[in-house]
């Protein structure tokens, strides 16, 4: 039995569930598609603070939807919200499924660079006493940001924007891309890794 490609299945997805896509009225929504480890909880808790309901990481939507391949309720779940940050959202056969069931929703992609980001695995994976290997978490992180950038190469500036959540006026770039008026110029600092276990 041949395996399906990503790209085949998630056309067969859209092809089956088009009438979905056509009679929706979901409207946009805010997705933030950063790697782990990127500071997606941080950018997270500002849209909450520019007033979005707002979702992150899921266990049941992760788990029993998105592991299950029931895409539809995920799109249905999507839908009860205004913005995401983390998994499913940032996964890349979700992405081309939300921009279609979602049209003119915008998109965060948050970026940090090699050294930073493999402590910061280091970290999180220590906290959990799980062994980590930064080599092969940097490749997927590259293999993430590939697929976005050429994704989104074509998207309008105004509906996909590149941040880095230790920029000094982060937020308020992010505010000025969402139409709305920052409370400071810097982003919160949330989900330390030092302070996963606690979480």
């Amino acid at each position: 039995m041949t395996a399906i490609s990503l790209k085949e299945r998630l056309k067969r997805f859209i092809d089956a569930h088009a009438w979905r896509f056509m009679q929706s009225d979901y409207g946009p929504k805010v997705f933030v598609i950063g790697y782990f480890k990127t500071g997606t909880t941080s950018v997270g808790k500002a849209l909450e603070l520019l007033g979005f309901k707002h979702s992150s990481f899921n266990h049941y939507v992760f788990r029993k939807l998105y592991k299950k391949g029931k895409l539809d309720k995920i799109i249905l779940f999507t839908s009860k919200f205004e913005s995401f940050d983390d998994a499913p959202w940032l996964k890349e056969d979700v992405i081309p499924i939300l921009d279609k069931a979602f049209p003119k929703s915008k998109w965060i992609y948050l970026e940090r660079d090699e050294e930073s980001w493999k402590r910061s695995l280091k970290r999180w994976k220590a906290s959990l006493n799980k062994v980590s290997n930064p080599e092969k978490g940097w490749m997927d992180y590259q293999n993430h940001a590939n697929f976005i950038l050429k994704y989104f190469e074509e998207k309008s500036k105004s509906n996909f924007i590149t941040l880095d959540v230790r920029d000094p006026e982060g937020f308020k770039k992010l505010g000025i891309f969402l139409g709305k008026i920052s409370p400071t110029p810097f982003f919160p600092h949330d989900n330390k890794s030092a302070d996963v276990n606690s979480q």
